[in-house]
């Protein structure tokens, strides 16, 4: 038992040597241009001691997304509930997403796009992660913050995580300046602000009727 817990251990740590070497390389470089060889470099290690915990570089990228968005979703939530409230929860998270992905591009590309070119697991896992967000919103959404709690289905709050996964990729890809930034961070704000605001809204009055609201007329509260 002692020694299949040191073995355990063992790989354990080289995982997470390797997997630091890779975040390391991505720093600097595309996935698509990173070898294994590289990856090992960064984490101190040897080929040999890679191929003892992942079968080829995709697996090693894929096990890194995963360890990544589980905990980024938690201290994600964590910072959300410090906010006052919801909406501002709301900013604090379109907020730390889009200044990971500027700050870390390569990361970014790796988890948005590299793994839909890795094959079904791969896919797979990319919509786990998605998934992950997503319950993190619908949690968050019926938090009780002194406010009017904001009943949010699965299928919506997988709309909003894939909108706001566009403006992650755009913004992954491009390169922007601080005004620019700044421009695309409250745009995603307010979109993510207006899906709330509009699901409260009807929520407790009903059903918008946008014509009647663009005729000048007063919200029917029947």
């Amino acid at each position: 038992m002692q020694d299949q817990d040191a073995s355990l251990a063992r790989t354990a740590d080289i995982a997470q040597r390797i997997l630091a070497g890779l975040e390391d390389v991505l720093a600097r470089r595309p996935f698509g241009e990173i070898a294994v060889a590289d990856i090992v470099a960064s984490a101190g290690m040897s080929k040999r001691a890679f191929y003892e915990v992942y079968p080829h570089k995709a697996a090693c990228l894929m096990d890194h997304a995963d360890r990544f968005h589980t905990s980024w979703v938690e201290e994600l939530e964590a910072r959300v509930l410090d906010a006052p409230d919801r909406l501002a929860g709301a900013e604090v998270a379109v907020r730390a997403f889009l200044t990971q992905t500027h700050e870390r591009p390569f990361l970014a590309r790796a988890h948005l796009v590299d793994l839909y070119n890795l094959g079904p697991e791969a896919i797979a896992l990319r919509r786990q992660v998605k998934g992950r967000y997503a319950t993190m919103l619908q949690r968050l959404s019926a938090a009780d913050d002194g406010t009017e709690k904001v009943e949010l289905d699965g299928e919506t709050a997988l709309r909003i995580i894939g909108a706001i996964d566009d403006v992650l990729i755009a913004l992954a890809f491009d390169d922007v300046d601080d005004a620019e930034f700044e421009r695309r961070a409250q745009s995603a704000v307010a979109l993510v602000r207006a899906v709330f605001v509009g699901l409260w809204v009807e929520q407790e009055w009903g059903p918008i009727d946008l014509n009647r609201l663009a005729s000048g007329a007063a919200p029917d509260a029947s």
